[in-house]
């Protein structure tokens, strides 16, 4: 499926390539509207030594007012191992294609990546193979830390090491999944026709899940020793909804060649470049693949082959954080009351229309020393109800 890591990488590569457009002329009036505009294929391809359908993904530039990259459909797109072996894939949803059959990327072989699109481009990459790996993710750990804009919350961090040092090039990618309980949930609703019922427990606890956004590179090229010691992560605040009860990160480490790693470096330089109109004149990125049909033709695009290790950690935050400030979506207490002069009739139907709207759930109601004079409490629905931000379905992997 297309995920945040594919949004980065397009995103960052429609950066790169704006810069370069930029930067090649002088402009006098900035338009909004973009000109000479050139639809260029956009390749995100690696394949790992996993046994999994790899996946390769095709997209066009966009221009600036357009809402985001079109899918390159249609195309024929295939890996050839070793010159002789022919893996297929199939286009599974628009611009989104996988290798008909799981299969795993080994040493000592060649790949190559070929491309032909409707219109009859055909498209290669060099040949790759499988960098020397034998690194191994050491731990995963966080720690209680203040950022630099003086916030406290918790830092997640990776130490990997490999003895024989040839390893060297490393990327990260991760996958965050937290635990989200509603506060305020209480075992009965009370529904637009002021009947109570039975609330569901799906709304009292939820899971949601995010991946990393950001390309996260680091190599060991300059050092006495192949190991990443500390390497950072990601921060969350001591607010933030993700450390509100317990978290987990799965990290996937990715071994690549130097190559990979510089191409990598670009885009990491240019998502993180503050302004489009910088002094340096940065040229057209180098990937490793290129129009067979057309040679002046620009391709953007890396076809990367790397080993991946995996490492999974829980904790609670009660384990760093639990005499900080917690994340709060705002509950308090909403009381519904007659305005002077309403009737009783014209009060159930705007209470009616209240509780219809699904921006409160019902907490508890306060009973008078008359009868009729008792008040219904209620809070803003995502104090009671965790769907608002999540699923009540529980990973596979979960572990409480």
């Amino acid at each position: 499926m297309l995920n945040n890591h594919n949004h980065t990488y397009h995103k960052a590569i429609l950066y790169l390539l704006s810069c370069c457009l930029l930067l090649s002329s002088c402009v006098e009036e900035f338009d909004v509207e973009t000109e000479d505009f050139e639809s260029i294929l956009v390749v995100n391809a690696t394949i790992t030594n996993e046994l999994k359908r790899q996946e390769v993904l095709l997209t066009r530039t966009f221009r600036f007012e357009e809402n985001g990259p079109a899918a390159e459909q249609g195309a024929i797109v295939k890996i050839i191992e070793d010159e002789t072996t022919t893996i297929p894939f199939d286009e599974i949803f628009p611009g989104s294609y996988e290798s008909i059959i799981p299969f795993t990327v080994v040493p000592n072989k060649n790949y190559q990546l070929s491309i032909e699109t409707v219109e009859g481009r055909v498209y290669l990459s060099k040949i790759v193979q499988l960098p020397p790996v034998t690194s191994n993710i050491e731990r995963v750990f966080p720690m209680r830390m203040t950022n630099n804009d003086g916030v406290e919350g918790v830092g997640l961090f990776v130490d990997s090491f490999d003895e024989t040092g040839s390893s060297k090039f490393y990327r990260y990618q991760f996958e965050e999944t937290y635990k989200i309980v509603a506060r305020f949930w209480v075992p009965v609703d009370l529904t637009p026709s002021l009947e109570f019922v039975e609330r569901s427990e799906n709304q009292r606890i939820c899971f949601n899940n995010r991946v990393s956004e950001d390309i996260l590179i680091t190599d060991t090229n300059t050092l006495n020793e192949d190991r990443v010691s500390g390497f950072f992560l990601r921060f969350i605040q001591a607010e933030d909804i993700r450390v509100s009860e317990r978290y987990s990160i799965l990290v996937r480490q990715f071994v690549q060649s130097q190559e990979a790693n510089g191409f990598y470096q670009t885009l990491s330089n240019f998502s993180q470049s503050e302004s489009l109109f910088s002094q340096v004149q940065p040229g057209f990125i180098s990937g490793n693949i290129t129009s067979q049909t057309n040679p002046n033709e620009r391709v953007l695009g890396f076809f990367n082959v790397a080993s991946v290790k995996e490492e999974r950690i829980f904790f609670d935050r009660e384990e760093f954080l639990n005499d900080l400030p917690r994340f709060s979506p705002g509950c308090d207490r909403i009381i519904p009351r007659p305005n002077t002069g309403e009737t009783p009739e014209s009060f159930d139907r705007r209470l009616r229309e209240l509780i219809r709207t699904g921006s409160i759930k019902f907490l508890e109601e306060i009973r008078g020393n008359e009868p009729g004079s008792g008040v219904l409490v209620f809070v803003p629905r995502p104090c009671g109800d965790c769907t608002v931000f999540g699923s009540s379905a529980v990973p596979d992997f979960w572990v409480d």
